[in-house]
């Protein structure tokens, strides 16, 4: 919802309903089980997907994401709205990647980051506010502990965007979940695909 070629709403959204969208999506597709994956905001939403519709998770991977946020992580977000809403969608991500990425992957990447032509309507300027919004009101402990699916959570050690520390106190409400620390920042997963990869279908396919 917001985002690409979905349509937005004219109300506030929020983590439940994104979950509840991601059970229309499964039924729609007559998917009775999966394992769920969910990165950084797709995190968000997986804790609260899982909690509600347990029965439908086989395996939960939560990769750099929280339950809750800080007074840091919410300036994140107030200067991200104030750059999108003031210079456009091509500067936010940029910042993004500046936030997320090491230096090296930012070299490498740069070129074809500039040749890249963001959408600057209304509709994908407004889907990404109300995507903000949706990320300040994330309060999801009350539902880490209804999560009921053996869990890996998994995350940089370099993480500006979602400490660390709040990706591993996501343990302490999972019954079933064990942790993981990778190099790298919020972008650890993109950045090293050869070491996360193994882990996490290792993680999936096994059983324990």
């Amino acid at each position: 919802m917001g985002s690409g070629k979905s349509s937005n709403v004219n109300t506030p959204l929020s983590m439940e309903m994104y979950a509840d969208n991601c059970n229309e999506i499964l039924d729609k597709l007559k998917i009775k089980k999966a394992h769920i994956v969910g990165k950084s905001m797709g995190g968000m939403i997986a804790q609260v997907f899982c909690a509600k519709y347990s029965k439908k998770v086989d395996k939960l991977v939560l990769a750099c994401t929280c339950s809750s946020r800080d007074k840091v992580n919410q300036e994140i977000i107030d200067v991200s709205k104030k750059i999108v809403s003031k210079i456009g969608m091509k500067e936010i991500w940029f910042n993004a990647m500046l936030l997320g990425y090491s230096r090296d992957y930012i070299n490498k990447n740069f070129s074809k980051y500039k040749k890249t032509n963001f959408n600057n309507s209304k509709k994908e300027i407004d889907g990404y506010l109300n995507q903000c919004k949706a990320i300040s009101k994330l309060d999801n402990d009350s539902y880490l502990k209804k999560i009921k699916a053996q869990t890996l959570i998994i995350y940089g050690k370099n993480d500006l965007i979602v400490p660390p520390a709040r990706s591993c106190d996501m343990a302490k409400y999972i019954s079933k979940s064990q942790v993981i620390s990778f190099p790298g920042g919020h972008g650890f997963w993109k950045e090293n695909k050869k070491l996360v990869d193994p882990e996490v279908l290792d993680f999936l396919i096994n059983k324990s």
